[in-house]
């Protein structure tokens, strides 16, 4: 099994989607999916099927995020670097935002 780590964003992300989804549906709803996503990571880390996706194919063509890699679990996208380590994910990504712009952003670290 390799583990996953997630960057100083990732952990800010993960409070405020728990936080959020406290005060729209309660707690159990929120533990249910933070846990989801939680679940979610173990399995890419223990390399289990569905597997992630690259970046690029949610790009425009001309567009280029490197090795970044994604995986779509209820609304957010986890977004993620394979290591030799592990899973090291950079960020959580609402559905709803513009993809693009924070996937290059994101490449840059």
């Amino acid at each position: 099994m390799r583990p996953y780590r997630l960057s100083p964003q990732a952990e800010q992300t993960l409070e405020e989607i728990i936080g959020w989804t406290i005060d729209q549906f309660g707690i159990d709803q929120a533990e249910r999916y933070k846990n989801q996503l939680i679940e979610r990571l173990s399995s890419l880390g223990n390399d289990e099927l569905p597997h992630g996706k690259p970046c690029n194919i949610l790009l425009a063509e001309t567009r280029d995020v490197g090795d970044l890699e994604y995986y779509r679990e209820g609304r957010h996208y986890i977004v993620y670097r394979n290591t030799g380590d592990g899973i090291f994910v950079l960020d959580f990504v609402h559905g709803s935002r513009h993809l693009e712009a924070i996937l290059e952003e994101l490449a840059q670290r």
